[in-house]
């Protein structure tokens, strides 16, 4: 059977970390399931060159802990991989965003990935999408740890296990997907489809600082105090969500699981799943669930922001701390943004409210607005 564990830590203590890691090992049974002599792959998430205190990455500490305890069990040949969000990789060296965020110490424990060739794979599912194109260093490992931060997102609501992994797809090609996709049902599918063509063995969630409010990197930080792990990447998405009162449908990649079967029903859940959140988790703008609130209030909720999603349209506004660092216009899918007069400009028109410019934001320069969509 499978299993969802949850696993209180109220810091990011190394020994501490050390002893938790250990545990979810163990009720997983990782030793038996890492074939000998196997390459490892860690997959954080590295979506921007930011401090581990925003809460924005993975916390190197958390990865530290994972790369330990393999070293524990025998595994030698270990590889951190990500490939961070939009046009960062045309700013800024991979050696420099690993200095940035604080990674570049765990080089003691393992190799820190900084090439990003690719190959197309074959789709697991590929019902809408054939192939993808997946950077080597995660389409060549044995075995693939993913760890997320966990945090909420703008566009998918929250953003976990599954959406993690599309950091597998190198830098630009990300935008493109956005482009291809621009509903939140579409895009969250071919997200599904990406998880199950990379085939994570191994999920274990940093949820000890998360984010809240307007995530994926520009939210507020929140201690919550706690980790999750399980084999089965897409129950664990779904058990996180239940844990933390959040409706389903507010979380396509979820729905999209579901649709697809993807969701052992009977999991079994282990650990300290006496936990409740003491207040909320706050959600995005434009998502306005509550933890704890009854299912038909939720359902309401839920249906009133579907609707309207049909005439409305999330864009950006920058605010005074634009930098003009130029991110976001070399990021947009839809070349929606561009320069003039010292300021960044949008054409509403071209908008699909897809705000990958506010994910590689570094100054929380963008604030999200809404507008009436207009035929194309």
């Amino acid at each position: 059977m499978d299993k969802c564990v949850v696993l209180k830590a109220e810091s990011y203590d190394d020994s501490l970390l050390f002893d938790i890691v250990r545990r979810h090992f163990e009720q997983h049974d990782i030793k038996s399931k890492i074939p000998s002599g196997a390459r490892v792959l860690l997959k954080p998430n590295l979506v921007v060159d930011k401090d581990a205190a925003f809460s924005v990455t993975t916390n190197p500490h958390f990865v530290y802990a994972v790369a330990r305890n393999l070293k524990e069990i025998g595994v030698e040949d270990i590889t951190v991989a990500d490939c961070p969000g939009g046009a960062l990789l045309l700013f800024s060296e991979m050696e420099a965003v690993y200095q940035k965020t604080g990674y570049s110490f765990l080089s003691e424990y393992a190799k820190l990935n900084t090439e990003f060739d690719s190959s197309d794979v074959l789709s697991a599912d590929g019902s809408v999408n054939k192939s993808f194109n997946i950077i080597n260093a995660i389409k060549d490992a044995d075995y693939i740890i993913n760890i997320p931060k966990l945090k909420t997102h703008n566009m998918t609501c929250i953003t976990a296990g599954v959406k993690n992994l599309f950091g597998s797809i190198p830098g630009l090609q990300k935008p493109a997907f956005h482009a291809k996709y621009p509903a939140v049902k579409d895009f969250s599918n071919m997200l599904v489809e990406l998880a199950q063509t990379v085939g994570a063995d191994f999920t274990i969630i940093d949820a000890i600082d998360i984010m809240e409010g307007d995530g994926p990197t520009n939210g507020k930080k929140r201690h919550l105090g706690l980790t999750f792990s399980s084999c089965d990447v897409f129950s664990l998405d779904a058990f996180i969500i239940d844990l933390l009162g959040i409706p389903e449908d507010f979380v396509a990649t979820v729905s999209a699981s579901k649709q697809k079967n993807l969701i052992n029903k009977g999991y079994e859940v282990i650990g300290d799943i006496d936990f409740r959140p003491e207040k909320p988790i706050l959600l995005p703008s434009g998502f306005s669930a509550k933890s704890g609130i009854g299912k038909l209030t939720a359902k309401a909720k839920t249906t009133a922001e579907k609707l309207s999603s049909y005439v409305l349209i999330k864009y950006p506004k920058m605010n005074e701390r634009c930098v003009l660092c130029k991110k976001c216009v070399v990021t947009c899918p839809k070349k929606a943004l561009s320069v003039k007069e010292e300021s960044i400009v949008l054409d509403k028109k071209k908008c699909i409210g897809c705000l990958c410019c506010d994910e590689v934001c570094p100054n929380a320069a963008v604030d999200i607005r809404k507008k009436i969509k207009t035929k194309k």
